[in-house]
């Protein structure tokens, strides 16, 4: 299926993490993700709900960002076509994702 829509996947606590560029939240359903997607977006939304949104430790950041990277290329890879932002949590910071080609 080509679903060409814009997506931010941005962390906020208490909300589905996947934005449009306009502020409105996603509604899982309302995408042709897999249930792998979801999963992966359920568990990566619930550990920044635990911490609160707070990560001051860079390790964890880190992690959360690659984490973030990994998910967004994915949402990319099941949305062919569409535009997938990451941002970062703390500073806010987008990252378009790009399509990366297998060497």
């Amino acid at each position: 299926m080509n679903t060409r829509i814009e997506l931010i996947l941005e962390a906020e606590v208490g909300a589905f993490p996947l934005w449009t560029p306009d502020g409105d939240n996603v509604v899982p359903d309302s995408l042709p993700l897999s249930p792998r997607v979801l999963i992966a977006l359920e568990d990566w939304t619930a550990f920044y709900d635990d911490v609160g949104g707070a990560m001051s430790d860079r390790d964890v950041v880190a992690e959360f960002i690659g984490q973030g990277y990994k998910i967004a290329h994915a949402i990319r890879r099941e949305l062919k076509g569409s535009t997938v932002w990451l941002a970062d949590p703390v500073t806010g910071e987008r990252v378009l994702i790009e399509r990366s080609i297998p060497r």
